[in-house]
């Protein structure tokens, strides 16, 4: 776990402390884990607005590096965890760990309070703040899927399976059942937040849904949206046919229903223990991993000892 800087104190935030570091903050860097308060700081008086109004809505602290407002963090608490909405350091106070320290100090306040998780939202391409949360002891949740961006067929083996259709309620229960089979079979470590907070941001809202079946057998469930120029192709599947020529067929299912095939197929599997099981299937039919746009951390606190 990292150390604590040496000249550092967190404090509350006032007004006036989290005036000065807004100040020197972009809308790059307030936007970071949440878009909204990049919108916020754009409207005419926007840092005005922050300063007054966040301490009000969030728990939000000012880190002083030697008696000066240097860096922010807000939260947002709920019954079950806490979000991490906005950390950012001063330009000039920058690689001297005070976003650490931030988050370190954040950690025992949501312990205290008996809460047991805090998350949030990073960009996949900030690798600072990437670096900052996993050596503060967070964990990714899902940081890839599979990418296909060549438009020749794909050399998959046809077998019995075919797609049921669903719509409406039955199509929301297939997906939620599925949903959390792979949950428990390849995340079991975040179960307790996706179910509790985080499932309302990782459920598809639009597109197509069927069950995935074998004669009178469900394998699973297959999802198809389309976004821009490309389809975007969620699998759950059960944990038995993972890297399975079963699970192809059901890939294979899915692709069939289109007219042609799309120049990109994004691909999304449950989770991330079934990615790790047949990546290689996928590989050979030209998938490649690629890093989620925004990649969720979580650090789960129970258990863990004071600093």
């Amino acid at each position: 776990m990292a150390k604590r800087t040496v000249g550092s104190q967190i404090v509350p935030a006032r007004p006036n402390e989290l005036r000065r570091v807004l100040l020197d903050l972009t809308t790059d860097d307030i936007s970071q884990l949440d878009a909204g308060l990049g919108v916020t700081l754009d409207r005419p008086l926007g840092r005005e607005l922050l300063a007054s109004r966040l301490p009000m809505s969030n728990t939000v602290y000012v880190c002083l590096f030697n008696l000066e407002p240097s860096a922010m963090i807000a939260m947002h608490r709920s019954p079950f965890a806490v979000r991490i909405r906005a950390l950012a350091t001063c330009p000039d106070q920058r690689r001297k760990g005070l976003a650490r320290t931030l988050l370190m100090d954040a950690a025992e306040r949501v312990r205290e309070h008996g809460l047991e998780w805090m998350w949030m939202q990073v960009p996949s391409a900030n690798d600072a703040g990437t670096r900052c949360a996993l050596t503060c002891g967070f964990r990714r949740y899902r940081p890839q899927f599979l990418r296909r961006s060549i438009g020749r067929s794909l050399a998959i083996e046809s077998r019995s399976i075919y797609l049921k259709m669903l719509s409406g309620l039955q199509a929301s229960q297939s997906i939620m059942h599925w949903f959390s089979n792979e949950l428990n079979e390849g995340d079991p470590w975040i179960e307790p937040l996706v179910s509790a907070e985080l499932m309302p941001i990782l459920l598809p809202t639009e597109g197509q849904t069927w069950a995935c079946m074998n004669g009178e057998r469900e394998l699973g469930c297959a999802h198809l949206s389309a976004n821009e120029d490309h389809q975007i192709i969620t699998l759950w599947l059960d944990n038995t046919i993972w890297n399975s020529a079963d699970e192809m067929a059901c890939l294979r299912a899915v692709l069939s229903t289109l007219d042609e095939l799309p120049p990109q197929i994004d691909l999304l599997l449950g989770s991330s223990e079934h990615l790790r099981a047949s990546v290689a299937r996928y590989k050979a039919l030209d998938f490649r991993p690629v890093l989620s746009e925004q990649v969720i951390f979580a650090r789960h606190l129970a258990g863990e000892a004071p600093a």
